[in-house]
């Protein structure tokens, strides 16, 4: 086993002993069955292992410039080749709904800040009361896997930054973030229902995608809020309760 694989081995122990217990896998299960989704979104398929959660009599939808599915789906499910932007560009949910709006959606795409913020901003164009996004690898596990430049293959590059960037800049929203291997899974829901998309200053945007890895460590308290990988926990959140400080 050369050093890369190792180093894999190593960053995936590190991150199931912090968060024993359910994964996000499982908590995207929990959102299913919590919420009976009428049509799911997901962001970044790869596999397919996240994309087949989706349950009848939920409508899925895949966007992946490259998928590489090997599972199979349990609802009626469509995949396109293209990227998110390619998607949100040319082409509309109602096209494989039969409406323009979700219910829940996946953002696990480009592990970069200001393309998740894109995204996010994206999706809430087709936002409808009670609509929620999950957002993946909002807890990064140190320097190396969180830089922007992808070096390692446990890898969550910047995307920690869209939490205090939401919290400073879109106070309407509601976040929090479950505490799930391998590095955590933020909620938002609240999202405007206005039909149109939010743009983010761009003196904003270089400003939060210049932070170090220094504010995360001084700072997460500030700006995380979060509750265990419970599914009591999700639920109550869903229904409106509770959330502390990671």
């Amino acid at each position: 086993m050369n050093f890369e694989a190792r180093e894999a081995v190593m960053h995936g122990i590190v991150a199931c002993m912090r968060f024993p217990g359910p994964n996000y896998y499982d908590v995207l299960r929990w959102l299913h069955e919590e919420l009976k989704a009428a049509t799911y979104v997901e962001i970044g398929v790869f596999r397919g292992r996240s994309l087949s959660l989706a349950m009848p009599p939920t409508l899925a939808l895949g966007i992946d410039p490259c998928p590489k599915v090997d599972h199979h789906w349990q609802t009626p499910t469509h995949v396109v080749r293209m990227t998110s932007r390619e998607f949100f560009s040319g082409h509309s949910l109602a096209e494989f709904f039969g409406a323009d709006c979700f219910s829940l959606a996946l953002v696990d795409g480009l592990h970069l800040f200001e393309d998740a913020i894109d995204d996010i901003f994206n999706l809430e164009v087709y936002a409808q009361p009670g609509s929620v996004i999950a957002l993946h690898d909002t807890i990064p596990l140190d320097a190396r896997t969180a830089a922007r430049t992808r070096r390692t293959r446990f890898y969550t590059g910047d995307v920690w930054k869209v939490v205090p960037f939401l919290k400073q800049f879109r106070l309407d929203l509601e976040m929090v973030t479950v505490r799930t291997a391998p590095s955590g899974l933020t909620l938002i829901r609240r999202l405007s229902t206005s039909r149109k998309k939010q743009q983010a200053d761009s003196e904003a945007l270089a400003r939060f995608r210049g932070l170090p890895w220094e504010y995360y460590k001084q700072h997460r308290n500030e700006f995380l809020e979060t509750i265990p990988n419970e599914r009591e926990a999700v639920a109550g959140w869903l229904a409106g309760r509770g959330r502390q400080p990671i």
